[in-house]
């Protein structure tokens, strides 16, 4: 049976263990309790750069954690990396 590799969030180096801290951080905000990175998110940790598109898209639509994404649509420069993340395809 076919499986993909998440990398732990305290096995994480480089810009992978920054963007698992960011993405914890904001998201922690949000909700006011600590919260580990979303599981959507942990899918790309085996690619760093698509990891770290994941953190840049959190990072621009929710003003570094500070609200909620907004009910409107997405830009559509980031159309094709969210359907590529829900679905857990490189696109």
């Amino acid at each position: 049976m076919a499986y993909i590799r998440i990398v732990n969030e305290d096995e994480a180096q480089g810009s992978v263990a920054e963007d698992y801290a960011f993405l914890s951080d904001s998201y922690s905000r949000l909700t006011g309790v600590r919260v580990p990175a979303p599981q959507v998110y942990r899918t790309h940790s085996l690619v760093p750069e698509y990891f770290r598109l994941g953190a840049v898209q959190n990072r621009v639509l929710t003003g570094d954690g500070r609200h909620d994404l907004d009910a409107g649509s997405l830009p559509p420069i980031l159309v094709n990396f969210a359907v590529a993340l829900h679905s857990s395809c490189y696109y």
